[in-house]
């Protein structure tokens, strides 16, 4: 035998990654189809600053004589197009390389900061390419690599579709099979003139390009490409295909499109509300025949001549301004929403800070009331800067609607929360820290502020006890049963005027310095005769909906020191203030109601004991002023 010991092979092991495909795949099998696809863009348009969004599902079929090669005639015809007037950055370009990642993840002001969301897209191969992530990544390392091969990178992805995307000083198309190409795609530089004269010449293949370019910017294909020799934003073009791929058998035709952009519809008027920048989103058809037809154009402004900012130096930076929502598409609708952003200031929460460092988070939340026609809470939910699903899970049950920086699971369907098996997870950790911390003091501040518009007349008295949360609406769920309660303790404990004065509505006061309605049934004709005479005697009658009033009965910390309209208390009031000013019909009705709790020796010297003659006289116990009361027995 050999004196070196013959080595023993070995099997391999150890951690390897899926395959793409298969992590793409699992993506789409968590991810929503629908609507949410185009929010995902949306957002990626946001981030970028820019202020229009247009996506454009066009019909029409394309000339296939003038083309790059051949193999390109199959996606000549229908596609949908994504645009937004910004051009890409450097940035842009980088993130959307790293599929799954995010170079957003450490910028709480990105809304796309998650990665995974821009890759809903995939569902869109079928008709409209399912796969064009990685289609954009290849056309970003084009324009890193000129025409270069792209074998290595791409030859197990499977993928037979060529999307294109033509942004700043480059148009690329992707052909990661190198089915039609020999390589990975290739792009075109508009600074060069050799590139200048394919994407003047070729006409067939460029023209579909050609026309959205003027469709969204109005300008000439000539002047972009020789002159200015850049394109200030960005179109994203999805050719429609009907065989399934690898990665999806989901195939979309006309239908399916046209139900992608229904189901937007139905969230359009909620997309705008918390965006930074985007305040313009349009949906448009185009027929085979080159008609154009808006589907939907929603808009959002801010009028400038209301805003109100404050700025508690030591806990929070607050903003509240009016937005209106303009939205046409079968009809015209208008909405105006009265919208707080409000920012805890570092220093405040230790476990908030050091998560926001953590996880690059941003500790402000949003909120968003609605100033039309009181609307069912129900409908109420939550937004991370864009409208989450409209699900149970978000639905909060509160009059407003709630933003901030959540954490949110990998499909950003649902937000976590410190359920048994997430007791630790950090993102679960930081939204029940905004929910304790930085939520209440929001809505004291919307609460606020609406009382400052409401004193000036520029915003209904009744909408702020509109914005209320109503606790018995909202016991059924749990979780937003304690947050309301959690508002209403901080409500106040600051001791915050946010009740309206029966006598002037625009003057508010306290809890406690309040005097209420009676609580016990009592016709409508005794409240008003006694809201009446409150108000001349100068009390400080507050009128409630039902709903306030129970919210106070509830969580009022102090509630049996309130003071509540009693017959007793009526009683006293008359006594200190007289009767004379007070009509025959209401001393009567006020009558019934003094002696409703059956204390007739407390009526002693009161003057409202009613004669025949009409007049009224003081109740007593002098034999010299007794007084006969007719009935059945002794009829007048």
């Amino acid at each position: 035998m050999s004196s070196k010991a013959k080595k023993k092979s070995r099997t391999s092991f150890g951690a390897t990654a899926p395959p793409f495909i298969d992590y793409l795949q699992d993506i789409l099998r968590r991810y929503p189809d629908g609507g949410q696809i185009l929010k995902e863009l949306i957002q990626n348009g946001d981030d970028a600053k820019a202020t229009e969004v247009v996506f454009i599902h066009d019909e029409r079929s394309y000339g296939t004589e003038s083309l790059w090669t051949d193999e390109l005639g199959e996606y000549q015809g229908p596609a949908l197009y994504a645009y937004n007037n910004a051009a890409f950055s450097a940035e842009d370009w980088e993130g959307i390389q790293k599929v799954g990642r995010s170079v957003k993840r450490n910028d709480p002001n990105k809304v796309g900061r998650f990665g995974i969301g821009f890759n809903s897209v995939y569902h869109i191969t079928g008709k409209i390419t399912h796969i064009h992530i990685l289609y954009l990544i290849v056309l970003v390392r084009l324009l890193v690599l000129k025409k270069t091969c792209l074998v290595t990178c791409f030859t197990r992805f499977y993928f037979t579709d060529v999307p294109s995307i033509f942004s700043s000083e480059h148009l690329g198309f992707m052909d990661p099979q190198e089915q039609i190409f020999g390589s990975g795609g290739f792009r075109l530089s508009l600074e060069d003139e050799e590139d200048q004269g394919v994407l003047m010449n070729m006409s067939d293949q460029f023209q579909p390009f050609q026309d959205i370019v003027s469709l969204v910017s109005g300008q000439k294909w000539s002047k972009v490409i020789t002159e200015d020799q850049h394109f200030d934003g960005t179109i994203f073009r999805f050719p429609l295909r009907n065989r399934a791929s690898k990665i999806s058998d989901n195939l979309y035709d006309s239908n399916k499109v046209v139900e992608l952009f229904d189901s937007f519809i139905a969230d359009a008027e909620l997309s705008l509300l918390f965006l930074k920048n985007v305040t313009s989103v349009s949906l448009i058809h185009i027929d085979v025949h080159g008609t154009v037809n808006t589907r939907l154009e929603v808009k959002s402004s801010v009028p400038s001549d209301v805003m109100l900012e404050s700025e508690d130096t030591s806990v929070i930076k607050s903003s509240t301004a009016f937005k209106l929502i303009t939205l046409n598409s079968e009809e015209h609708k208008e909405s105006k929403w009265l919208v707080t952003a409000c920012t805890l200031k570092e220093g405040n929460v230790e476990n908030l800070d050091s998560l926001a460092k953590k996880l690059s988070f941003f500790p402000q939340v949003d909120l968003a009331f609605f100033c039309g026609e009181k609307r069912d809470n129900s409908e109420s939910r939550l937004s991370c800067f864009l409208p989450l699903p409209n699900n149970e899970s978000n639905k909060t049950g509160l009059p407003v609607y709630v933003n901030a920086c959540f954490g949110l699971t990998d499909n950003r369907r649902h937000i976590k929360w410190q359920e048994e098996d997430q007791k630790h997870d950090e993102h679960a950790v930081w939204n029940e820290l905004l929910m304790k911390e930085v939520l209440p003091k929001a809505y004291v501040q919307i609460i606020e502020d609406a009382i400052k518009l409401a004193q000036e007349s520029t915003l209904p008295v009744s909408s702020v006890y509109d914005l209320w949360p109503d606790v018995d609406q909202i016991r059924h769920r749990q979780k937003w049963y304690a947050v309301s309660l959690d508002v209403l303790h901080h409500l106040f404990r600051q001791n915050v005027a946010v009740l309206s004065l029966a006598k002037d509505e625009k003057k508010f006061i306290t809890v406690s310095e309040a005097v209420f309605p009676c609580n016990g049934p009592t016709s409508s004709d005794i409240l008003a005769a006694i809201k009446r005479t409150l108000v001349s005697c100068g009390e400080k009658l507050v009128t409630l909906p039902g709903s306030v009033a129970g919210a106070i009965k509830e969580a009022y910390p102090h509630f049996s020191t309130l003071k509540y309209v009693t017959p007793a208390l009526l009683r006293d009031i008359l006594r200190r203030n007289g009767v004379h000013l007070i009509s025959k019909e209401d001393k009567l009705s006020l009558l019934e109601f003094i002696l409703s709790d059956g204390k007739y020796r407390e009526l002693k010297g009161l003057p409202m004991l009613p004669l025949s003659d009409g007049s009224f006289r003081s109740f007593t116990d002098r034999d010299e002023d007794t007084a006969l009361i007719d009935s059945d027995r002794f009829p007048r």
